[in-house]
């Protein structure tokens, strides 16, 4: 009997060492195929002979039989840049990678191009798989761009920034006292983390609406699934106008994802600071616009996305005509009003006007006024929408009240993009003063609004 039972284990045993044996057999039926987390894998714009990020994606065998793949290759490494890392394994041709049934394997792509055209270029290849015979491709693209790197030092003298190709600034761009940088028509200047741009001197950026000068981060990848890093803040530091700064030009232009958009230091009121005309500064990780006693002009702005104020004045002398300043900003827990006006003792403030424009966001009060009663503050809102506990007072003229303004897009799709444009039933449209508007016949996209004109830097395209 003992020996019968002793028999009945060996043969259950042998049974369950043969199955697992046959469990880890490798299929090679030629039907059997892989399948991938994505068709394509793009990287949006990767700077010439520099890095991308790296790219992440997984290779599934869905069936019940254990798979080798006998090859995984890169067709064109050498043209494309492209390399990968297949399951903890580098290489740009690898072999006889294992993948057991059920399961996946992660991969990984990063792509260095060398484009050396003015403009963007478009890269392709593909990763070839071969199982049991079986072909299939993962396509891989690349749009490759070719940049003036800018690595320290000054503008030293007088200079002209072209549209030729982009600059990467890895650390900050100084123009000295006395010296005037412009930047053309559609120059674009992207920043490293935490680089800045600090002016002693003057700066022109001569935009246009078509092509705008651009300020921004250098990452154009995603940050997760729809989500662009071109809409998260705090890439990098700012744009820095130094006291001994006068009389720049910022003509479309686009300030974004920086932690500090524009500062203007202090340099009193005899002498202009600035001129800002269609000029956009958005998504911001501490504040849009701050300026502390200058003489500033503003017109067609569009100042939104803060965690702190999208605008913010403390004494000087300043004119804001058809701007939109709201804020949305859902990044972090906001920790200012949108638009903050205040004095000090060193500080009065001459003039604020703010004429034609919209003052808006979530909170219940979107306008704050600190006013330090021992030094002058003069201020006035005329024919303006603002989200605020009404004010009676004479300094508000034609003001519209808590009356949502009805933007075109307030994340709705949950990517943190926005639109501030006007839609139908906005309670700006045709409440513009006339008078004002016809300083700035056209507005931030170029319509023309000599025809009953709306509140804000957009208007209603009928």
């Amino acid at each position: 009997m003992r020996k019968l039972l002793h028999l009945i284990i060996y043969v259950a045993l042998f049974a369950a060492l043969f199955a697992c044996s046959n469990d880890d057999d490798f299929s090679s039926d030629g039907n059997l195929t892989l399948k991938f987390s994505a068709d394509k894998i793009r990287f949006d714009t990767v700077f010439s002979h520099i890095g991308s990020a790296t790219k992440q994606f997984k290779i599934y065998n869905r069936s019940d039989k254990s798979l080798v793949i006998s090859s995984i290759q890169i067709m064109n490494p050498d043209k494309s840049g492209f390399r990968m890392n297949i399951d903890g394994e580098k290489g740009t041709s690898l072999s006889n990678v294992e993948i057991l049934k059920k399961d996946s394997l992660f991969g990984f792509i990063e792509v260095t191009v060398n484009a050396e055209a003015e403009n963007p270029l478009l890269i392709r290849d593909s990763i070839r798989f071969e199982t049991n015979g079986n072909i299939q491709y993962l396509q891989l693209e690349a749009v490759g761009q070719d940049v003036y790197i800018w690595k320290g030092g000054r503008i030293t003298r007088d200079t002209v920034i072209l549209s030729k190709k982009p600059l990467l600034v890895y650390d900050s761009i100084i123009i000295n006292k006395g010296v005037t940088a412009t930047f053309q028509e559609g120059a674009k200047i992207f920043f490293r983390n935490n680089a800045s741009m600090r002016i002693y001197g003057t700066l022109k950026a001569n935009g246009s609406i078509q092509k705008p000068v651009i300020f921004r981060g250098d990452r154009f990848d995603r940050i997760e699934g729809d989500i662009l890093y071109d809409n998260v803040p705090g890439q990098w530091d700012g744009i820095y106008f130094c006291p001994e700064s006068f009389n720049n030009e910022l003509l479309n232009v686009n300030i974004r994802n920086a932690t500090r958009g524009i500062t203007f230091h202090d340099s009193g009121i005899k002498n202009k600071k600035a001129v800002l005309t269609n000029t956009v500064v958005q998504n911001t990780a501490e504040y849009g616009v701050k300026a502390t006693n200058c003489k500033i002009e503003g017109g067609n702005c569009r100042f939104v996305n803060s965690k702190g104020a999208a605008l913010e004045v403390i004494g000087g002398a300043y004119t804001f005509l058809h701007c939109t300043i709201a804020n949305y900003y859902q990044w972090d827990r906001r920790i200012a009003e949108s638009l903050l006006i205040s004095n000090t003792i060193s500080a009065p403030l001459e003039k604020c006007e703010f004429i034609n424009s919209i003052i808006y966001g979530p909170a219940i009060d979107e306008l704050y006024i600190q006013m330090l009663a021992s030094n002058t503050f003069n201020y006035k809102f005329a024919n303006c929408l603002i989200k605020a506990t009404e004010i009676t007072r004479s300094e508000f003229i034609n003001t519209i009240w808590n009356a949502d303004p009805q933007f075109k897009n307030l994340n709705t799709s949950g990517d943190y993009s926005y639109n501030f444009e006007l839609t139908d039933g906005s309670p700006a449209i045709n409440k513009a003063d006339k008078a004002y508007s016809t300083s700035l016949p056209s507005d931030l996209k170029g319509q023309s609004r000599l025809d009953n004109p709306d509140i804000g830097c957009y208007e209603w395209i009928r």
